[in-house]
């Protein structure tokens, strides 16, 4: 069952009541970084390697950013908490579809706290205004969950 935003907004620390669509919580950029070298995964992550990220644009200082076609990770403003009984999912906004982008998001496990980072594929150049507008989350309500988000992105 999606728990709709008259409830999520409990969960994401919204600037203003825009934000709030039909389902879910619209989710601003805060910023944004280029990926620079390799990266590395196994199975317990005992190898596990993160490449350089370079901040290229903070929407607490910088106007605008144009991006060309390129991979980039953005990451939002607004810290998120994910109940213990929900999940959360986050989509791309149709505009951003429409101007050629989108984002690739993994899943918000029950007990994850904090301000996530996507992949933002851009295929076709754009420009990205302070605090846009550029995905939603949507809270699932989760059964027999084995237990809370513990991992290393959590900022509990």
């Amino acid at each position: 069952m999606i728990i709709g935003s008259s409830k999520s907004k409990d969960f994401v620390n919204i600037k203003e009541d825009l934000q709030i669509q039909q389902c879910g919580i619209d989710l601003t950029v805060g910023s944004i970084y280029k990926i620079n070298g390799e990266g590395a995964i196994d199975f317990t992550n005992e190898k596990r390697e993160l490449p350089q990220y370079i901040e290229i644009f903070n929407s607490e200082k910088d106007e605008f950013i144009k991006l060309e076609k390129g991979i980039y990770l953005i990451k939002v403003s607004e810290k998120l908490e994910i109940p213990n009984n929900m999940a959360g999912f986050v989509y791309p906004r149709s505009t951003l579809l429409r101007i050629g982008c989108t984002i690739h998001t993994a899943v918000h496990d029950p007990g994850y706290v904090g301000k996530p980072t996507y992949l933002l594929n851009v295929l076709n150049s754009i420009t990205i205004y302070k605090y846009a507008r550029f995905a939603q989350i949507i809270y699932i309500l989760c059964n027999n969950v084995s237990g809370e988000y513990n991992g290393i992105y959590n900022e509990k």
